[in-house]
């Protein structure tokens, strides 16, 4: 009876996954490197909408490659800065004490904590996994147009 029980116990704490975070690394399969580069549009579009015009966003024009994956279509990059974006637009006011003379903090948001937070979600996560199963599955029908 107690093998019993112990097999059992063995069984669920196996099937038990716990959710886990790849480390860091440069290196990435294409599925990894075309999820990860749509996040980046996220991301990227989510500090453009909170910056606007600011000088960082400028210097991230005049000297940053953005992402290594050449694979995403216009379509796809714009969907995904629509999403940055709205999560700028969608972001609650602060709840900060003002002090006398520091009324200009009234003007600021936690953009880059908000857009950082968005770009590490679960949430994220499933939204550039569907993408690009939405990809894969465009490229298998335009093959299949293609080789008929």
């Amino acid at each position: 009876m107690k093998t019993k029980y112990f097999i059992l116990l063995l069984i669920v704490i196996v099937s038990c996954k716990t959710y886990k975070k790849d480390r860091f690394s440069y290196d990435y399969d294409s599925e990894k490197l075309w999820i990860n580069s749509y996040k980046y549009e996220v991301f990227y579009g989510c500090i453009s909408e909170g910056l606007k015009n600011d000088s960082l966003r400028i210097i991230l024009q005049n000297k940053d490659l953005f992402n290594p994956c050449n694979e995403l279509e216009f379509n796809q990059i714009d969907s995904a800065r629509n999403i940055g974006n709205k999560v700028i637009k969608n972001a609650p006011k602060p709840f900060i004490k003002i002090d006398l003379g520091d009324e200009y903090l009234l003007k600021k948001n936690f953009i880059s904590f908000n857009c950082l937070n968005y770009f590490a979600s679960k949430e994220l996560d499933s939204i550039a996994r569907k993408e690009y199963k939405k990809m894969l599955k465009g490229e298998i029908k335009r093959a299949l147009l293609v080789s008929t």
